[in-house]
């Protein structure tokens, strides 16, 4: 099935950039860690450039479901913070070589940079659309791609009790 081996591909890719990080991504690592020949892959993803469209759009739909999925007991804005963490190192190392890759390939074009931006603006609508107060919004939200971004930078955080006061404590703000 073409979707089957599609998805097979852009994982396949997500392996690669959390393994190696963006320098080894190379169409023929990718397709060996699909299990598919260079030619499957160059029929789903006929560029380079075409790859990293296709992960990104992935990441875009995988973060509209999760956003969409914080229940309305926990709300927006803890939901935000909450996925703030990456889950595991792999995301961490995975997102990381992504950013880089987008950031830094010249070759990737605009299209994949536009791409990014949206993965982060769709991670944003939630909060930005529930959270009347625009500063205690972008305060949550600023917190929150600090926490990310520091995360995937490698730098310490606060252990889950610390973490939990501070939502709590941003959280008692815009609830007040």
């Amino acid at each position: 099935m073409a979707s089957d081996t599609r998805y097979r591909i852009l994982h396949a890719l997500r392996t690669v950039l959390a393994r190696g990080g963006a320098s080894s991504v190379t169409l023929e690592a990718v397709a060996a860690e699909a299990g598919v020949s260079k030619g499957g892959l160059l029929y789903h993803f006929p560029t380079k450039e075409a790859l990293y469209e296709g992960v990104l759009l992935l990441e875009i739909e995988d973060i509209t479901t999760a956003m969409s999925s914080v229940s309305p007991e926990t709300g927006a804005a803890r939901g935000y913070l909450e996925f703030s963490l990456p889950k595991n190192q792999f995301e961490a190392d995975y997102i990381t070589a992504l950013i880089a890759a987008v950031r830094s390939d010249e070759c990737l074009g605009t299209h994949a940079s536009d791409l990014l931006t949206e993965v982060f603006n769709r991670w944003d609508a939630p909060l930005l659309e529930s959270v009347a107060d625009p500063v205690a919004a972008q305060t949550i939200r600023l917190v929150g791609l600090g926490l990310y971004l520091g995360a995937i930078a490698g730098l310490p955080i606060p252990d889950k009790d610390l973490m939990a006061r501070v939502f709590d404590s941003l959280i008692e703000k815009i609830d007040a």
